[in-house]
């Protein structure tokens, strides 16, 4: 590779089994793109058996990181592997601290950030290619070293000899195992990412980076305390940052603010999770979105001071009973509420009625909660409203949900319990999306649904007692999408299905004692798409050809018509 001495790029992002690149690479005077570098095993061992493209075994001499030293990268550069530097004086012979044109630079030790994508206009490719893929361990694979004295300390002298330049954007630092941060000068830092740094007992100073946006931090066990060696000694600290992410922080106790210093003026979005320990929070008041997950229940009492909240998180709190109870009566801007995994929930709180500006709710997993809130019926912008796993409630009574004029997607998940659907469903007619699913004890929808006139897609799954669908649908004219899955006391679909004039997509399953479709079928002249599963009667009458109802599908263009698993 070293006589191409005219590259420019070698892109190889997400190329993450490499167990190295080969000697000489910094001969390529000219390159700039570089997206990852390997430190490879010591220098005894650095010869690689790699297998070729052929199938044959061939032999690799790694580059070591010195080689770095005349090259003159711009973009993103990632170093993996720096638990295997054996050498201080080759990492400062990398240079990194005079390559003015790198803006974003990753740092890694051990086999952590594998899928650390630095540039987000690859994230999504390398994202959707890293889902698909099985997972094979690659050359470059290797168990990873738990901390001790002797890797800590030399852990610390390798970041140090790998200063940035002053012109970086963007830092990221993963599984470094020192116990301490150095103190580097980056006045155009945007943002910095810093996971599973386990031994680090104190966090870096960071509050005067003027341009710092967002700040991640996952993994820190030896965290007990967030103080002033945080911030710094300007007197606002995190004067531009806007989004801060804070995960696993277990011994995490306190999070103090010193006094006569104005901290995190612009920040926006604070998310927390997993710190069981921390009781409660700073107040910030500039907050518009906050999501607070795995925590203990006390530290909501720090957030109902806060007034300018948009957005509203809350998951996986096991002892919270209630909501505080100026929280939502505060925060009259909040468009979008989710509620998740609190399995001793009661009761949402009397203010509910108050957020009149909420578009998105969201419930799930509330174990306990019976009833929705008073005032619910005054949400008179709500547009999606979500409730799952809601085993106690028993019925969705109608002077809440009939309130609900700006509604437009309903969805109603697994709530074992639920027996009944008002009527006052029929009122919401500016609903398009209907979907009740997994709800064993529901005997049936509202029969009086004729008023839903923007109706798009409904969905009705394993609803086991439901035996038809309701009257009042054959004047809903908007259909485009009706499923009908694992219902199994439906026994016909009804003549009046040509009602759905708009109907494109139509999709039947587990329906085993549906004998026939309909002559209602063949006028349904917008269907696009019919897909029959597990009705062993309809796959046999619907047979190309031969059926005795393929002449009502046959004009179909896209269908799917599997047969039934028992036959």
């Amino acid at each position: 590779m070293k006589r191409i001495t005219g590259l420019r790029h070698l892109n190889i992002s997400g190329c993450e089994a490499l167990a190295g690149l080969p000697t000489g690479i910094g001969e390529l005077v000219h390159l700039q793109t570089l997206p990852i570098f390997v430190v490879p095993i010591a220098s005894s061992t650095q010869r690689k058996q790699i297998r070729m493209g052929t199938g044959r075994m061939g032999t690799l001499r790694a580059a070591r990181i010195s080689e770095l030293k005349h090259l003159n990268l711009r973009g993103e550069l990632k170093i993996k592997h720096l638990e295997r530097i054996d050498d201080v004086e080759e990492v400062k012979l990398a240079n990194l601290r005079n390559k003015e044109y790198l803006e974003s630079l990753g740092l890694c030790w051990g086999n952590k950030g594998a899928d650390l994508t630095m540039n987000p206009s690859l994230e999504a490719n390398v994202a959707r290619f890293q889902k698909r893929k099985h997972h094979v361990p690659g050359p470059s694979e290797e168990p990873e070293t738990h901390a001790t004295t002797s890797n800590q300390d030399s852990a610390g002298e390798v970041l140090a000899c790998l200063q940035p330049p002053k012109n970086l954007k963007k830092i990221f630092i993963v599984g470094y195992p020192g116990i301490g941060f150095p103190n580097w000068t980056l006045p155009n830092l945007t943002e910095m990412v810093l996971i599973s740094c386990r031994g680090c007992v104190q966090l870096p100073i960071l509050g005067h980076l003027p341009l710092l946006r967002s700040l991640r931090m996952e993994g820190m066990d030896n965290i007990t305390h967030i103080g002033p060696e945080f911030y710094g000694e300007h007197v606002v600290s995190f004067p531009s940052l806007q989004e801060l992410f804070m995960r696993d922080f277990p011994s995490l106790q306190e999070w103090l603010i010193p006094n006569g210093k104005e901290i995190f003026p612009k920040l926006n979005k604070l998310v927390l999770r997993k710190c069981p320990n921390l009781v409660s929070l700073p107040l910030f008041l500039s907050l518009k979105h906050l999501e607070i997950q795995s925590c203990r229940s006390i530290i909501l009492n720090s957030t109902e001071e806060l007034t300018f909240l948009s957005t509203l998180i809350i998951e996986g709190f096991d002892d919270l009973s209630s909501l505080p109870a100026n929280l939502l009566r505060n925060n009259p801007l909040l468009t979008c509420l989710t509620i998740k995994s609190c399995p001793g929930l009661q009761s949402l709180g009397p203010d509910f009625g108050c957020l009149t500006s909420l578009k998105s709710l969201s419930i799930q997993w509330c174990e306990e909660l019976s009833l929705l809130p008073e005032g619910f019926e005054n949400l008179n912008a709500l547009e999606c409203f979500v409730i799952s796993d809601c085993h106690s409630m028993e019925i969705l009574p109608e002077n809440p949900i009939g309130g609900l004029r700006s509604l437009q997607i309903l969805s109603i998940e697994n709530c074992s319990s639920l027996s009944s659907i008002s009527v006052g469903l029929q009122y919401l007619t500016a609903l398009k999306h209907l979907t009740v699913m997994y709800c064993p004890n529901l005997a049936g929808l509202p029969d009086s649904l004729e008023h839903l006139s923007s109706l798009l897609s409904l969905a009705v799954i394993s609803c086991p007692l439901i035996e038809c669908l309701p009257g009042g649908l054959k004047h809903v004219k908007t259909l485009q999408s009706l499923e009908i899955r694992s219902c199994r006391r439906i026994s016909d679909l009804p003549e009046w299905l040509d009602s759905f004039a708009s109907l494109r997509t139509l999709a039947i399953s587990e329906l085993p004692n549906i004998k026939s479709l309909p002559v209602a079928v063949r006028r349904l002249t917008k269907l696009q798409h019919l897909s029959i599963q597990e009705c062993p009667h309809l796959q046999r009458r619907c047979q190309k050809d031969r059926g005795e109802d393929w002449w009502k599908v046959a004009h179909v263009p896209h269908k799917y018509i599997f047969p039934s698993q028992q036959q």
